[in-house]
């Protein structure tokens, strides 16, 4: 069985965190750019990510909405504002052949466009690639638990090995 602890925090004006708070990777991270600090991403990453003990910590951030993900296993998180876009044009670019496919197909095009972008980029974490990756990865890919939430107005995709 795997064991996964998902949190999330919406940033509110006047949150903060201290920079003696932060790890030291954050810390060094500031001190290269210290605007970080007025950072809604930032700082709602970094107060969840104060709140768990896990080598294995995912995190991701969209409009000041944070998700933070972490398990024995291997693992991605991607979070993403359901906005409305041109979507077929962005699946050219982003997708393979048989997602696009998928996609004009689909009788939910917004809520499936979300869930095949946010596997995409939860994959590339949890597979340690990097974003020059992402049509190397589909939907399609099998060997991962994929489990999408809706959450306000954000899809949560949650990736998790099963090797």
């Amino acid at each position: 069985m795997k064991v996964v602890l998902l949190k999330t925090l919406r940033y509110k004006p006047g949150l903060k965190i201290a920079f003696k708070r932060l790890d030291k990777k954050d810390k060094n991270r500031v001190k290269r750019s210290p605007n970080l600090l007025d950072n809604p991403n930032f700082i709602a990453s970094r107060i969840l990510k104060k709140q768990v003990r896990s080598k294995r910590v995912c995190i991701s951030h969209k409009d000041g909405f944070c998700v933070l993900a972490c398990s024995a296993k291997n693992l991605g998180v991607d979070v993403e504002a359901l906005k409305d876009r041109d979507f077929d044009k962005f699946a050219q670019i982003c997708f393979t052949d048989t997602e696009k496919e998928f996609l004009k197909n689909s009788c939910e095009k917004k809520l499936d466009f979300y869930k095949i972008f946010t596997t995409k980029e939860a994959l590339i974490k949890c597979r340690n690639l990097t974003f020059a990756d992402f049509k190397k990865v589909s939907f399609f890919d099998k060997g991962f638990i994929k489990t999408h939430f809706l959450k306000d107005d954000f899809m949560i995709t949650l990736v998790l090995s099963t090797r």
